[in-house]
């Protein structure tokens, strides 16, 4: 099978649930049989724009190492991608046997892809655009219904987003489980090399002897539950808790929503006990702060997958989770991670204190070895596209 695929984010380290989500799918498809071909913006600039492993080969649309910072500049790094997206798919017509397009901002490719009477696979990876406002997600929700009409298939990572995105379930829809996001790049260390990277990470910080870590990472948006896990933190420390909350992420593209961080955190009284950084981790960060935390915080309340969540786990650490993540993908029910019910700052913080006494590293590093491999994430993914080009 000769797949095309259209993503916002291409290997490697792309920032995103998006990169994410295709470099390790591509990881997976390495050892499938499938030849692949990815157009994806890049936003590194000294990488090739082509380059090929076996029997994927990827295409770089670079957009600068810096992510766009208004809306134009984001329309115009969007339309870029298509454009390549949809010249490389005119290149290919007559041998693709599939076109799969990430999300609505690769929607134009693959509406164009359809009239060319290709088969198309939309993945719907998130419900985002159906919660927001403002003409982003408006423009997000007509794509979104649009392509989910006229392609041959629609992918979504679990039953809730079915369930979220308004009729979806009248289509031809595949519910196809993701793996473990970042995770395979990410080497869980040993007990000796734990305590190498916990005292840098430590350190760096200017944390105290007995000082508790709590890290959050993602993006920092209403949904995400950053506001009400500032309010939770102030209570942890209310009920004599010495910690240290390290928020990683940005709100990017809705940047405005950091400056309501920082009020929260002056309003708190949490400077000095909240690191707010106003930027994404890379992959190295991101993994030796997971590893050094006490807990690991992430309140959503909604998520479409839970890339986050599964990462940390995998490398050992105790997670919290908010009611956004789907319990069978997260694996609370058998006791992989603390799941609270709601969003309440009281429970929140409850759970916070919970995570600092339990001992969940190793089950929650089992499960996610058990069920979210990227190979087979692959092969049910290709399975998916086979049965809707039979079609």
């Amino acid at each position: 099978m000769k797949v095309v695929m259209v993503s916002t984010g291409a290997p490697p380290d792309p920032l995103g649930g998006i990169g994410t989500y295709v470099e390790g799918l591509l990881s997976g498809m390495a050892s499938q049989d499938a030849e692949v071909h990815l157009v994806g913006a890049s936003r590194h600039r000294t990488l090739p724009r082509v380059s090929r492993e076996g029997r994927v080969t990827v295409r770089r649309v670079p957009t600068g190492r810096e992510l766009p910072r208004t809306r134009l500049g984001m329309a115009v790094a969007v339309a870029r991608l298509n454009w390549a997206g949809v010249r490389y798919v005119w290149r290919l017509r007559e041998s693709v046997d599939v076109v799969a397009v990430h999300d609505w901002m690769c929607a134009p490719a693959g509406l164009v892809s359809a009239l060319l009477r290709l088969p198309v696979c939309f993945h719907v990876h998130s419900a985002e655009t159906f919660r927001g406002s403002g003409a982003v997600a408006a423009l997000g929700r007509l794509l979104t219904r649009v392509l989910s009409r006229w392609a041959r298939l629609v992918v979504v990572p679990s039953a809730d987003t079915v369930a979220a995105v308004p009729g979806l379930a009248a289509r031809d829809v595949a519910v196809v489980s993701h793996g473990a996001g970042k995770a395979w790049r990410m080497a869980c260390p040993d007990d000796g090399e734990r305590v190498v990277v916990r005292d840098k990470v430590r350190a760096f910080y200017g944390l105290r002897e007995g000082q508790r870590l709590v890290v959050f990472a993602g993006r920092y948006a209403a949904h995400k539950g950053v506001l009400e896990l500032l309010d939770a933190f102030r209570r942890v420390l209310d009920d004599g808790v010495d910690a240290t909350l390290v928020m990683a992420g940005s709100g990017w593209p809705d940047t405005a929503f950091d400056g309501r961080v920082h009020e929260r955190v002056r309003r708190l009284g949490l400077d000095g006990r909240v690191h707010v950084l106003g930027r994404f981790l890379d992959t190295d960060e991101l993994r030796d702060h997971f590893v050094a935390a006490d807990a690991c915080v992430f309140p959503s309340t909604y998520e479409p997958f839970g890339f986050v969540a599964l990462e940390a786990m995998a490398l050992r650490a105790t997670t919290v989770v908010g009611p956004g993540f789907d319990e069978d993908v997260v694996g609370s029910a058998e006791g992989a991670c603390l799941r609270v019910s709601s969003g309440d700052p009281v429970e929140l913080a409850a759970a916070v204190v919970r995570a600092f006494g339990a001992d969940l590293g190793a089950r929650a590093r089992r499960y996610v070895l058990a069920h979210h491999s990227w190979e087979a994430a692959a092969g049910r993914t290709l399975r998916a596209y086979a049965e809707a080009v039979g079609r």
